[in-house]
């Protein structure tokens, strides 16, 4: 692994142990931009307390560093109604690209606003993304969030998240860009007073996707909580389309 994806990977996770709403929906997010490639996609996740999530996204390359993504969220609680949650507009700024070679990495940021429904406060977003292929057919990914609410009865101070994925594609007929691995996301709470390590959030677990004929593509996974105060268990599918 090159060095620069060895640091970056290591300190995430000798500083997991010392930082909530968990994510339902949540990617460990890339750091790739193409000219005139767009994508739609729906997700859908469910924990083991019967709360689930889903979004639905459309996004357009704009040029080679510049992408613009918007989602619509849903909520649903346990035992309860589907809800309309929020509107995001994501920009996605690539700084980096990776050689054809594999050196180097794939860099981005993402400047995310989300505008709550409800009369809650909204969240600005910053996103750091790295993307790394290595050693043939293994892929890293890291992201490292941080979050602030704005407007009336926001709270303030940075809650800060981190979230790592590891995959190794595999040979399958008629599912060329098939990969498998595990991801660990992580949430240490707010810089005004970071959780004590049980009173954060960590899960880990495999991940699964897969891509096939003209542009389609899935994604699911299973995460599973390390801590107390994480949900016990969750699923998520995602399915969409690059045209």
């Amino acid at each position: 692994m090159k060095p620069f994806a060895l640091a970056l990977l290591t300190t995430g996770v000798l500083v997991a142990p010392l930082a909530q709403a968990q994510s339902l929906t949540g990617n460990v997010g890339s750091a790739g931009v193409t000219r005139g490639e767009s994508s739609v996609e729906a997700r859908i996740g469910i924990n083991d307390e019967g709360e689930a999530g889903a979004r639905f996204h459309f996004d357009h390359g704009f040029t080679d560093w510049y992408l613009l993504r918007v989602i619509a969220g849903f909520e649903k609680p346990e035992d309860g109604d589907w809800t309309y949650d929020s509107l995001t507009f994501e920009n996605w700024l690539q700084w980096r690209e990776e050689a054809e070679d594999d050196t180097g990495f794939d860099g981005g940021v993402r400047l995310a606003y989300t505008f709550i429904d409800g009369g809650g406060p909204d969240e600005a977003e910053v996103r750091l993304t790295i993307t790394d292929d290595f050693a043939g057919d293994w892929e890293w990914r890291g992201n490292l969030i941080g979050e602030v609410e704005t407007g009336d009865n926001s709270e303030g101070g940075v809650s800060v998240d981190t979230r790592f994925q590891l995959t190794r594609a595999l040979a399958i007929p008629d599912f060329p860009e098939t990969r498998l691995g595990v991801e660990l996301f992580s949430e240490y709470g707010n810089s005004r007073d970071f959780a004590a390590l049980e009173d954060q959030i960590h899960q880990f677990g495999p991940v699964l996707k897969l891509e096939w004929g003209e542009g389609y593509y899935l994604q699911t996974a299973a995460r599973f909580g390390l801590t107390d105060s994480t949900d016990d268990g969750m699923v998520k599918l995602f399915i969409g389309r690059e045209f």
